[in-house]
């Protein structure tokens, strides 16, 4: 190939990159457009309510558990622990400790899409999807972004089991991953993380369950709002799948998935949990694929 084709190739290409990326903006710039205009819709910082209320009611000798809406955003759901971590937050200023709490938030949704960012086109194609709705999730101030944040990071490390643990006692789908340890014959690490979820939830059981509910509520996206015919092989074929890729490179991508399908009630923002799937382990790339 002479000299002129060579530089005629590479025009064709770039002009190829730029159309893409012109589309990927597009793209992403429409379904920004839409979520945020969903998400502000609700006050920021909305979900902040739970956790904030939880604490006062824990703090002051009332029930932790009280009933409510399904879909309301001061619903408290979580294991004991997480109220009473709050519990020293009740004394500040109720405003700044909400801005405080989204701005994490944002902080810990924005680092956990710098991987696709460093991982050339098809990452930038995955952030029209996960870019808007991990900042969705971050402005209700709910803890979804941290909670991913901590799972991708922490899975493959020794101290892997207690970030499952800590996610399972808050939105209970993180232990399907403890089933990327037993698919690869490490039953100690899938162990310590069903045993540390039990340690984490076990004194729920000392507070008045009355008013909890768990109810999937209206408008939910899950199959268990459908059918449980629908849901429970759909959720059973998800866990046994993470368990036949859990020595390939697609382990924590299939575990990510079946955390979505073992969802009980699913909110957008959920889709993070895919995230999951860019944990490696040490000496490989991150790129995403």
């Amino acid at each position: 190939m002479d000299r002129s084709s060579r530089t005629a190739c590479s025009r064709v290409g770039w002009v190829r990159l730029g159309i893409g990326l012109a589309i990927l903006a597009v793209l992403l710039a429409l379904t920004s457009y839409a979520l945020f205009t969903y998400t502000f819709s609700r006050q920021p910082g909305s979900d902040v309510g739970a956790y904030w209320e939880a604490a006062e009611r824990l703090r002051t000798g009332q029930p932790l558990y009280v009933a409510g809406a399904a879909n309301a955003p001061d619903l408290y759901r979580y294991a004991p622990w997480f109220a009473a971590a709050w519990i020293p937050l009740t004394f500040l200023p109720r405003d700044a400790v909400t801005a405080a709490w989204v701005g994490l938030m944002l902080s810990a949704a924005l680092v956990s899409l710098i991987p696709l960012v460093r991982a050339g086109p098809s990452g930038w194609a995955a952030l029209a999807i996960f870019a808007p709705t991990q900042i969705e999730g971050a402005i209700y101030g709910n803890v979804q972004p941290l909670l991913v944040l901590l799972l991708w990071w922490g899975v493959e490390r020794r101290s892997g089991p207690l970030w499952i643990a800590l996610g399972a006692s808050l939105k209970v789908v993180p232990l399907v991953l403890a089933v990327v340890y037993a698919g690869r014959g490490e039953w100690r690490r899938a162990a310590l993380a069903a045993g540390l979820t039990v340690l984490l939830v076990a004194p729920t059981l000392l507070f008045d369950l009355s008013g909890y509910t768990i109810n999937i509520g209206p408008r939910q996206e899950s199959l268990a709002g459908v059918s449980a015919f629908l849901f429970v092989p759909v959720a059973g074929a998800a866990v046994v799948a993470t368990w036949l890729q859990a020595r390939t490179r697609f382990a924590w991508l299939a575990g990510g998935l079946a955390m979505i399908l073992t969802l009980p009630r699913y909110l957008d923002y959920q889709i993070g949990f895919l995230l999951v799937g860019l944990a490696r382990r040490p000496g490989t790339s991150r790129r995403f694929s």
